[in-house]
């Protein structure tokens, strides 16, 4: 792991998320009369999505950007700006469900 390059890394977070972006827990809906499916399927959705979106910052301006990846001047705005989209994601897909 200490070998893999940028894409790599995220690769081994997105799969997972990618699987629980298909809903896994589908067929709980159809078991039990609840809200908490819904939720888990909103939660899922917009973690992967966000995620998405944080890869495909971290690697354009690692383009960009050529050199040392402090986590402070590099990570953390883009944690910052995901972070707000994806509290407002799950807070409007968990009120419409």
């Amino acid at each position: 792991m200490r070998d893999w390059g940028i894409e790599q890394k995220w690769m081994s977070v997105l799969l997972p998320l990618l699987l629980l972006y298909n809903d896994p827990f589908f067929p709980l809906s159809f078991l039990v009369n609840s809200w908490l499916p819904g939720m888990l399927d909103d939660l899922f959705q917009s973690m992967f999505l966000c995620a998405l979106l944080l890869f495909w910052l971290c690697v354009y301006h690692g383009i960009r950007v050529q050199g040392e990846r402090k986590c402070l001047t590099f990570y953390l705005p883009k944690f910052f700006i995901v972070g707000l989209l994806w509290l407002a994601s799950v807070t409007l897909g968990i009120w419409q469900t």
